[in-house]
């Protein structure tokens, strides 16, 4: 549990399950995938929230997928970002530990 990032919190009301990247807050009853969490608390739509995470260095894991490329910053001069595919024979990247 953790306080909600989308309105003032006393106390933890927001909960997290890093296992489905998956959250919830109690209180306001929003909820999502980490892009839906991006895309309102930044009023920005779902390519804007994956090209923020990108650029922030968040791996595209399962949240999300498709886009083989994405657009990078606008610091980084909009350079291409690898979609997640990783270095690893075979396509491989980060897998969590209950997929291994």
């Amino acid at each position: 549990m953790v306080k909600c990032p989308l309105h003032e919190d006393r106390t933890p009301s927001c909960s997290v399950n890093t296992d489905k990247d998956l959250w919830n807050c109690h209180s306001c009853g929003k909820g999502g995938d980490s892009y839906a969490l991006i895309m309102e608390k930044e009023q920005i739509n779902y390519v804007g929230a994956r090209t923020l995470a990108s650029s922030l260095g968040f791996a595209a894991g399962s949240a999300g997928g498709g886009d083989d490329r994405l657009s990078g910053s606008a610091y980084a001069g909009r350079r291409k970002v690898s979609g997640g595919k990783g270095d690893r024979p075979g396509g491989g990247g980060y897998r969590p530990s209950w997929r291994r």
